[in-house]
């Protein structure tokens, strides 16, 4: 899951000193396959130097996949919502298997054509079902910024009411609800990385946690959660809770941390959210 939120315009770019194109898409010129440490092939940029370059040299979230490796089981229905270039999203299919599925959200072209196309390099058709759209609390059309012409192809969000910077540009997608998207299945894990739209897709997934109750892998951006979704890190773990999970740092090792009840550091991290066995919910 990535941080690339933080420090944006420190990261930004000119293309031009990149690559020779105005806009960023899927060119298989600038386009390469990584075969992953779990064997996932994966179709990679050599312009980005926020996700891609990461996972080029297999650096990329490993306390992540460690916790993922442990708490995906075969034929479980996963969802990676911020899918991007869909490192989860192909490594939940891995794990989940033939039996299971993977719902991935990816609202931007560029970034949904180069996951498509890995979901073809593994043959992960019957696995994986790429939507083109961004979970929200309903569905809707509504603008996302980010920066096509810079060597960062994450940190995409939904635009707040001021104007974008140069660099950056606002791009209107549609939206969706989690429940919508879910049905009446039952839902393992759910991998949330929207740059401040956290609380945002949660409302739109009341069903499904009451439900399903899936384990939650998310991002606390206190900075992000307050431009995108007006509420705070603590906020966010606050309504974590009223719907009866709880929240933990993840370690290194991909096991759960200590418990967190606030966090107010800036620094971004990414976080497990556990169902409380014994918690009753409440809508």
């Amino acid at each position: 899951m990535s941080r690339v939120g933080e420090g944006l315009r420190r990261h930004a770019l000119l293309a031009e000193d990149i690559v020779p194109y105005d806009v960023h898409r899927f060119d298989r010129r600038t386009w390469v396959i990584k075969e992953t440490q779990l064997g996932v092939r994966i179709w990679c940029s050599l312009d980005d130097r926020a996700i891609s370059r990461a996972v080029l040299v297999d650096s990329y979230d490993l306390s992540e996949m460690r916790f993922i490796e442990k708490t995906l089981r075969p034929g479980d229905l996963a969802v990676d919502a911020g899918a991007n270039i869909g490192y989860y999203a192909l490594h939940f299919a891995k794990l989940v298997g033939e039996e299971g599925h993977v719902e991935a959200l990816e609202p931007l072209g560029y970034l949904a054509d180069a996951l498509s196309a890995s979901v073809v390099e593994n043959d992960f058709g019957s696995r994986v079902t790429v939507h083109r759209t961004a979970l929200d609390e309903r569905p809707d059309t509504v603008r996302v910024r980010h920066a096509p012409r810079t060597a960062n192809f994450g940190g995409a969000h939904f635009a707040p009411e001021t104007s974008p910077e140069s660099f950056q540009v606002d791009e209107t997608i549609t939206t969706v609800r989690l429940d919508d998207v879910i049905g009446d299945r039952t839902c393992s894990f759910l991998k949330v990385d929207v740059e401040g739209a956290e609380p945002r897709v949660i409302r739109g997934a009341r069903n499904t946690l009451a439900t399903s109750r899936p384990v939650i892998l998310a991002e606390l951006h206190d900075d992000q959660l307050r431009v995108v979704s007006g509420s705070s890190a603590d906020d966010f773990i606050a309504q974590m809770s009223a719907l009866g999970y709880c929240c933990s740092r993840l370690n290194p090792d991909g096991t759960r941390g200590h418990a967190l009840n606030r966090y107010a550091e800036k620094t971004p991290i990414n976080v497990v959210f556990d169902p409380e066995p014994t918690s009753l919910y409440h809508s």
